[in-house]
C-alpha cells in the first residue's frame, strides 16, 4: 500500500514565480516582476549574488565581479 505522508509535501526549494508589490532585494524600492525581485534583481538572483530573501550573498564581492565581467562580454 502506499504511503500517503509523501504526497502531500511540498518542497522548500521552489520559488513563486508571480509577484506582490515590491522588490524583496536590500534597498530596492522598484515593483516587483518576477519572483518577488524587479528585472535588474531577478538577474541577480538568478546569477546567485541575491539570496531568495533578498539579502546579498556572502560571497557578493566576488560574484557581482564575474557577473559584470559576463554582462560585459
Amino acid at each position: 500500500m502506499a504511503d500517503k505522508k509523501f504526497d502531500k509535501q511540498i518542497p522548500n526549494n521552489l520559488v513563486a514565480i508571480g509577484s506582490s508589490s515590491a522588490c524583496c532585494a536590500e534597498g530596492c524600492k522598484k515593483k516587483s516582476e518576477l519572483a518577488n525581485f524587479c528585472t535588474e534583481h531577478f538577474a541577480w538572483f538568478k546569477a546567485g549574488l541575491v539570496t531568495r530573501e533578498g539579502a546579498r550573498a556572502s560571497d557578493f564581492d566576488k560574484k557581482y565581479y564575474h557577473f559584470s565581467v559576463k554582462k560585459a562580454a
